[in-house]
């Protein structure tokens, strides 16, 4: 077979430009340390390559999440930890205030010092994250959630949960409303008596005894009334709740248990007047907010004892204020452990993000990361190809017919 020198110039051009080329790839490869390139390289690997990628930048977004979620968390366990501390201080001083030997002025010293917790509660309530939002307001973290108007307090804010996707099956709540923390207490939340306003006499609800929780009453609330007929008291027990009367018209005898229903027992002492009363209930509204059993019992403390009407409606207002206090620490306790238990979903969360981050890490870096020595040996090889064919080029191109021996 005949080659024409054209032929021959046009292979030898063809070779060295492959070699070049070549060449010229593996450096690309030992610059970049990839030895995909371009998806030319290993169309297959770098379709993986891209899978890979994204699912990493998925499990990132997840681990911001996260931080994020852990962030609203921390900032309410700390005013919850702070709630916490206030409600502890509470009890002392309400048995203090209940001391039969203090002064109003005394009291009226008591009531001070629960006011400045009461500001340190609702400062609580009302507190705003980093952001400037209002932890404890639900969905509108613009709006205040806790509002004073004629000495209480109301929740304006609303029952939205803000939910943060934490990991790809885990939706997770990063806040608790106010209602929730402040104006509700746990299902395991005890009895909580309370004197009608308008008691006259100076009977005062001692105990609450539950006889009979699995009753089929237990839960229901109860009032009992008062009256006079001849000298004599009387009393009545009606079941609220289904509107039935249990017991009417019984001859009262101050300290001798009397009965609410199947499911509980109240003591009552001192001389009830005609027309007083008592309700007991369990988780009603009015008894839930913390904010405001402060503000009764401080409005109980400032007012005068100088009757002993008025010492009975101070003993009633310190014995209902120990039962609210005392379920809402129980409700705000509750809540922290549920904060304590996302906290460590959060930190398992994130171990196995990381875990699964390294995975990716791993099967990307076999898919795209360059064998720096396998590379260098096959550049090296390129290398002398390369010269070799453009030696051999020159070679040929010195040849002719004249130069040949024959």
């Amino acid at each position: 077979m005949r080659l024409s020198t054209n032929s021959i110039y046009s292979m030898s051009t063809q070779s060295i430009l492959r070699q070049q080329g070549q060449v010229a790839g593996i450096g690309q490869q030992l610059a970049s340390g990839k030895k995909i390139v371009t998806p030319a390289d290993d169309p297959r690997a770098a379709s993986q390559a891209l899978v890979v990628s994204q699912a990493s930048a998925v499990n990132d977004q997840f681990e911001a999440s996260r931080t994020s979620a852990r962030r609203s968390i921390s900032a309410e366990e700390t005013q919850l930890d702070q709630v916490t501390r206030a409600l502890q201080a509470v009890t002392p001083q309400l048995v203090k205030a209940g001391n039969g030997t203090l002064s109003d002025a005394d009291r009226n010293s008591i009531a001070t010092d629960l006011e400045g917790i009461y500001a340190q509660m609702l400062g609580s309530a009302n507190a705003q994250d980093g952001n400037g939002r209002f932890i404890f307001a639900g969905h509108d973290g613009d709006k205040t959630p806790f509002v004073e108007s004629g000495g209480r307090v109301s929740y304006q804010g609303d029952e939205g949960l803000q939910n943060l996707r934490v990991d790809a099956s885990r939706m997770m709540a990063i806040n608790d409303t106010g209602s929730r923390v402040f104006t509700s207490v746990t299902e395991s939340a005890q009895y909580v008596g309370t004197a009608d306003g308008g008691n006259a006499g100076t009977g005062v609800f001692g105990s609450i005894n539950v006889a009979d929780a699995s009753s089929a009453d237990f839960g229901n609330e109860f009032q009992l009334s008062f009256s006079e007929t001849d000298g004599e008291v009387r009393y009545s027990v009606a079941n609220a709740t289904t509107g039935e009367t249990l017991v009417a018209d019984q001859p009262y005898v101050a300290g001798e248990p009397i009965e609410l229903g199947e499911s509980m027992r109240v003591t009552i002492k001192g001389t009830p007047a005609d027309g007083d009363g008592f309700t007991f209930a369990r988780d009603r509204e009015e008894d839930n907010n913390i904010l405001n059993t402060l503000a009764e019992v401080i409005d109980v403390l400032k007012t005068g004892t100088d009757t002993p009407a008025s010492r009975a409606a101070l003993e009633n207002g310190l014995n209902s204020a120990h039962r609210k206090v005392a379920n809402s620490l129980d409700n705000v306790l509750t809540v922290r452990a549920s904060l304590g238990s996302r906290l460590n979903e959060l930190d398992t969360l994130d171990t196995v993000g990381a875990a699964r981050g390294l995975n990716y890490d791993m099967t990307r870096s076999q898919l795209e990361d360059l064998d720096y020595m396998s590379a260098y040996s096959d550049y090296s090889l390129a290398q002398v190809a390369l010269q070799f064919s453009q030696k051999t080029f020159t070679d040929i191109q010195k040849l002719s017919m004249f130069s040949l021996n024959i």
